[in-house]
């Protein structure tokens, strides 16, 4: 059986991230696959299989979309795609238009919360998401959003987090890179991962901090991730005066370690699918505080397993802040339930059910 996957980018994203690790499984499975980036305008981060074929739309591509498209039809009905999935709302209804009149089986796949876009794509959703043979999301919540001609053909399928990140340990980190405070082998640090866009909200997230930080004067927060409001965020910190305290490193190719070593993770978006950086600190146990954006609701019960806080709700993430940095106990108690809940996103689980939604489609062609 022969997969085509399709995505904008390769860039370090967690739509990318999820979407290259299922080509690589796929192809590990023994399945032909191919996947296909529609720009190229940034370096690609994740890296792919050699068995998987890659291919920049843009570079074999002339005339802009209307070319693009006729290309992308053509190159599907040559390749004999038994399968195209296509992930983002903008990349599956490109396929979608693509395909149409084509009896190739599509799964459509949403990654972020649909309700979050402009009237005149929310349109063209409505025209070309009916044509889609299979609909993917990450939550019920997103799921509900759909209407019930949608919702039938919509599955929710969790995003899977690399066997290695089941592995990373504390208690296997360099000594010098610990800190054993009455048994707690952890940084003094609350860590956060994400792209500097206005999506992810770290301006909240950093004045929330300078507001408990001179009561911690240990603690600190470092925000890894790259992006265009590095300079705004780095003036904030300026202004606040915590500049000895707030770290903006940029992209790092071991977060994962550096999410294990540390005592609080924080994610402060306004709107998300389902972050894979808040997935993968529940699987390494490092407590959890999240606004209550799409997907968290499902996985984060209030005080057991994580803290949950409004959206753009700067009081109540430094309150968030307050009740975890001054209670070790808490801390010890969230990271363990976290760990718990974090065992249903593993890969071959997350591969199995996309596998298995492939195959029946094909037994439906």
């Amino acid at each position: 059986m022969k997969i085509t996957f399709v995505t904008s980018t390769l860039t370090s994203g967690g739509a990318e991230r999820v979407i290259s690790l299922l080509a690589n499984n796929f192809s590990e499975r023994g399945y032909e696959v191919e996947m296909i980036a529609l720009t190229s305008i940034s370096p690609d981060y994740y890296s792919l299989n050699t068995n998987v074929k890659f291919i920049h739309a843009d570079k074999v591509s002339k005339g802009g979309l209307p070319g693009e498209l006729w290309w992308f039809r053509q190159h599907i009905k040559k390749e004999q795609a038994d399968v195209v999935i296509a992930f983002m709302e903008a990349v599956y209804e490109f396929v979608l238009l693509a395909l149409l009149g084509t009896k190739v089986p599509v799964i459509s796949s949403e990654r972020l919360d649909p309700a979050l876009i402009s009237w005149p794509r929310k349109v063209l959703r409505w025209l070309l998401l009916p044509t889609t043979t299979a609909h993917v999301v990450q939550t019920q919540h997103i799921k509900n959003y759909y209407s019930k001609r949608i919702q039938k053909k919509t599955h929710i399928i969790y995003n899977p987090v690399n066997e290695k990140v089941f592995q990373v340990k504390v208690d296997r980190l360099k000594v010098k890179d610990r800190e054993e405070v009455e048994g707690e082998e952890r940084l003094n640090r609350i860590i956060s991962v994400g792209r500097l866009y206005p999506q992810k909200n770290q301006k909240m997230m950093i004045e929330a901090f300078a507001q408990v930080s001179e009561r911690y004067p240990d603690w600190k927060l470092v925000i890894y991730g790259e992006g265009y409001l590095r300079e705004d965020l780095e003036s904030l910190v300026e202004r606040l005066k915590v500049k000895d305290k707030v770290l903006l490193p940029g992209r790092c190719e071991t977060v994962i370690e550096e999410v294990a070593k540390s005592k609080v993770f924080c994610l402060s978006s306004d709107y998300e699918g389902m972050s894979n950086a808040m997935i993968e600190a529940l699987c390494v146990g490092t407590p959890v505080i999240s606004t209550r954006v799409s997907g968290t609701d499902e996985l984060i019960r209030d005080g057991e397993n994580g803290l949950l806080v409004d959206i753009g709700d700067t009081e109540g993430l430094t309150q968030a802040f307050e009740k975890l940095l001054s209670n070790q106990e808490l801390r010890a108690q969230i990271g363990k339930e976290g760990q718990k809940s974090a065992t249903k996103f593993k890969t071959d689980t997350i591969v199995d059910q996309w596998e298995n939604l492939v195959h029946r489609l094909k037994v439906k062609d």
